[in-house]
């Protein structure tokens, strides 16, 4: 059984007290004996079957080394804004190269985890793009830019560190998403990592074999970042409160992390908001088919529990049947297993009775079953014991007066429940109906309360550009590209509304956690 400490102020932290990982696939497969031998564990006796069933155990901390964290990260704040801002992009590259050393040990954890290797590869991708060096060198020249020169003036645009970020990466990605906060150090700020404390290996094994080795090869000071676990509103309380912390980076659920943000104002801090997802896809007449339905085939990667995944397929009527047709066909392939097999598809669906409710709340309500509609064990065979759901597409039509009252379509979906909605026109002519469809997307888009990503599958010329001057509620905007794909230059987060709050916007974790300053020098 492996073990994992944790780390504070440049040294490893065992604190004596532990909670145990199991191995996923025992997990779901043997539940009953799994959780036997973790309760017997933690009652200090050692099982015959542990190293089958259990992977690891893991330290948990306490608010008194969260505040030690926190000391040490104000310390360590005050050399690292000194540091060059070329050493600083420095461990940036390290990271990227630290990442690649460790990749298959971290596909490895992740698929521990409950990962399935498709849905693990794609996490890896992500953190692999956004690390790369030329993303990193565009960063790097925005921090300190010499605005213009006069006869006798300079005018620069500066930007200053805040200080101390702390992070709640979210449950279901955590090793992922926590990985964009190293952006934090080429600002010149510390970190300190909450990491999730039922699932935090991965986490822990990226902060400190990743990150860590590039920091300390690097010569960054010790304290400058920290990885704990304990009790998770007690450390928010201390970090809203504590004087020495500036900015709390919160993954979560919108209504959680919204109330986070007005607690946070009220202390004077700046709140980075990662929050829930409800994105839309929109398929116009016209384009490329085949890969509009590979796209969406990607709402239901991990059973749909991801934020940024596409939730909403919203379809021109004269591409709608040829869409739905494939689409189904592909769906009809995808795999249940467990996390270590590489077919995979499917994770299990933690909110699987919200799941049930939002399935009966649409049809009750005039939506169309496609597929799907079942709970199944992990070989996809339907049993009302079942922790899994098979993929579900529902058929909605824009005259349906109740559309917008369905929970699909107005909440969060973060099951594999998705609806795909014929746009239809009663318009004449082709002209007509085009403007008339494209009316009803953007009116589809803009009562959308979240924001995070759209995409757009559009082959006429006309229409792509209307897409890209009139969708404005979402952090990205991707044109005939996979939905959850990245690009070099352009920040995988951020989002408007309930997605990032009212200062929301696409995250350059760079520019949110330093400010702007301009500097006048007259010579």
């Amino acid at each position: 059984m492996e073990k994992f400490s944790l780390f504070v102020d440049g040294k490893d932290v065992d604190t004596g007290k532990y909670e145990y990982f199991p191995y996923a696939d025992q997990y779901i497969t043997d539940f009953k004996k799994t959780f036997q031998i973790m309760t017997k564990l933690k009652k200090g006796e050692t099982p015959e079957d542990t190293d089958k069933y259990i992977f690891a155990r893991y330290c948990v901390g306490d608010n008194e080394l969260n505040k030690k964290a926190i000391d040490a990260a104000y310390r360590a704040s005050k050399i690292m804004r000194d540091m060059p801002i070329a050493k600083r992009r420095k461990i940036l590259y390290d990271v990227h190269k630290h990442l690649m050393i460790n990749r298959e040990k971290i596909l490895e954890l992740l698929a521990i985890e409950g990962h399935p290797k498709k849905l693990a590869d794609w996490e890896f991708y992500a953190m692999d793009n956004a690390f790369s060096k030329t993303t990193l060198d565009l960063f790097k020249d925005s921090i300190w830019e010499e605005a213009g020169s006069m006869a006798e003036e300079k005018v620069y645009l500066v930007r200053k560190p805040d200080g101390v970020v702390v992070l709640v990466p979210p449950k279901n990605a955590a090793a992922s998403n926590s990985l964009s906060a190293a952006y934090c150090f080429l600002g010149g700020n510390a970190v300190i990592v909450k990491a999730p404390l039922k699932a935090p290996i991965a986490t822990l094994f990226v902060w400190k074999n990743v990150i860590g080795a590039a920091l300390k090869e690097n010569g960054a000071p010790d304290g400058i970042m920290s990885i704990i676990t304990g009790n998770s509103k007690v450390i928010m309380d201390e970090w809203l409160e504590n004087p020495k912390v500036n900015d709390i980076f919160f993954f979560g659920e919108s209504e959680n992390g919204l109330e986070i943000a007005k607690r946070a104002h009220n202390f004077n801090k700046k709140a980075i908001l990662e929050l829930s997802g409800n994105d839309n896809m929109f398929v116009w007449d016209g384009c490329d088919i085949d890969g509009a339905t590979d796209s969406a085939l990607d709402a239901f990667l991990g059973s749909t529990q991801i934020c940024m995944l596409p939730k909403n397929l919203i379809v021109h009527e004269q591409a709608y049947d040829k869409f739905k047709e494939k689409l189904l066909n592909k769906v009809a392939k995808l795999k249940f297993g467990l996390p270590s097999s590489e077919e995979t598809f499917f994770t299990p669906v933690v909110k699987i009775k919200d799941c049930q409710e939002f399935l009966e709340d649409a049809l009750s309500k005039g939506a169309k079953l496609l597929c799907g509609g079942k709970k199944v064990d992990h070989t996809g065979t339907p049993t009302e014991r079942g922790v899994y759901f098979q993929p579900t597409l529902v058929e909605i039509e824009t005259d349906n007066p109740e559309m917008f009252n369905m929970k699909v379509i107005r909440e969060e979906n973060f099951f594999p429940v998705i609806p795909i909605v014929k746009v239809k026109s009663s318009k004449k002519t082709k002209k007509e109906i085009d403007a008339d469809i494209f009316k009803k997307m953007l009116d589809i888009a803009h009562k959308n309360e979240y924001g995070l990503r759209a995409s757009v599958w559009v082959k006429s010329a006309f229409y792509t550009r209307q897409f890209m001057k009139n969708i404005d509620n979402c952090a990205l905007l991707r044109i005939n590209s996979r939905h959850i794909a990245f690009s070099l230059y352009l920040p995988g987060q951020g989002g408007v509304g309930k997605t990032g709050g009212p200062y929301g916007e696409a995250s350059f974790l760079v520019q949110k956690t330093t400010h702007l300053q301009g500097i006048s020098l007259t010579r």
